[in-house]
């Protein structure tokens, strides 16, 4: 094989192997507990107390988070225990995928 086609094979391997992993990174899906304390249904959000949520280093707090869908909101009530899934979008917002009633 020529040099230039092996430099050109070794660099699309790279560039592949980048793209594969920020998209992972940009789509790894984070486990908390915690409690409903507000819902915005005009503005797509849910105000959770919850607990400590080791995969992204966060310690427990209270604090809004965007819902993927906006019937996931219809599934809970103020008060509510609830498990919940979330992910970190490119632009650094914690959206909820998926929100469950203890």
């Amino acid at each position: 094989m020529k040099l230039k086609t092996i430099i050109t094979l070794l660099m699309v391997l790279l560039l592949t192997g980048i793209t594969a992993l920020s998209v992972s990174a940009a789509r790894q899906t984070h486990h908390g507990i915690g409690t409903v304390t507000a819902i915005d249904n005009k503005a797509k959000k849910i105000e959770l107390k919850h607990g400590p949520i080791k995969s992204i280093g966060w310690m427990g707090m209270k604090m809004f988070f965007a819902v993927e869908d906006a019937e996931l909101l219809d599934e809970v009530e103020v008060g509510d225990k609830v498990d919940f899934d979330f992910i970190e979008t490119r632009d650094k917002r914690y959206v909820i995928t998926d929100i469950e009633a203890q």
